[in-house]
């Protein structure tokens, strides 16, 4: 695992099919998203990477609840106590732990294939018992960290991120990937919510933007989501 560093403060992890990010500041660590089941020894060695150390992961944001991106998030919560945030839909899926339902189920099922040869132990996770609710338009933590952006389009309660730092930086979550090229995300719930998530993201101005999916796009990534998608 490699991290890339998108500012001195702000760090992506790349975690097998996902990108998950670390945002370094004086009062501890920002952590957006917590990948797949099985990501927390990736993450922590991570933070040890930039000279810090799990316990200092004072905030967590769910970007949305998917298992992709809110796996381990009840062990995380455990070791470091951290604060969870989410958007109102999807705190409701972590409170409940439906948020895990279809992770959860398939991950047994390959487990317990595998126990019947290695004896390994089921992994199950656990509801989050208090999640902050986020707005569109609130602040993590406070007016210097991130500002939440409801994105709808690839799924009814996802949030995008922005801080302002070094230009801008946009948390774009799976509004759109950037793999050879920036697009759409293919896997969207509502075409017309998506594309009115985009242009309400380009009337924001930021440098660089970064994504779930793919490689960051690191100088003037706001007029290159104009030019792809028609909004000049």
């Amino acid at each position: 695992m490699e991290l890339v560093a998108i500012t001195f403060h702000v760090y992506q992890i790349p975690l097998q099919f996902v990108n998950i990010f670390i945002i370094r500041r004086d009062d501890g660590l920002i952590l957006i998203n917590t990948g797949p089941a099985g990501s927390k020894k990736f993450i922590y060695e991570a933070i040890k990477q930039i000279g810090s150390k799990p316990t200092d992961i004072k905030h967590i944001v769910i970007t949305h609840a998917k298992p992709s991106h809110s796996g381990d998030l009840d062990s995380i919560v455990a070791d470091t106590q951290a604060n969870v945030y989410a958007h109102p839909d999807d705190a409701i899926l972590i409170k409940e732990d439906r948020a895990y339902h279809f992770g959860k189920k398939l991950v047994k099922r390959m487990v317990k294939a595998l126990a019947l040869l290695k004896k390994v132990p089921f992994i199950k996770h656990h509801p989050i018992q208090h999640v902050i609710e986020l707005s569109d338009g609130d602040y993590i933590p406070d007016v210097d960290g991130l500002q939440v952006i409801h994105a709808p389009g690839h799924w009814d309660g996802q949030i995008a991120l922005f801080y302002p730092v070094n230009g801008g930086i946009l948390f774009a979550a799976d509004i759109a990937e950037n793999h050879t090229h920036l697009v759409l995300n293919p896997r969207y719930d509502n075409l017309h919510q998506s594309f009115d998530t985009l242009k309400r993201l380009t009337s924001i101005s930021f440098n660089t933007a970064v994504f779930s999916q793919g490689v960051p796009i690191m100088v003037d990534a706001c007029n290159v989501f104009k030019e792809v998608f028609g909004f000049r």
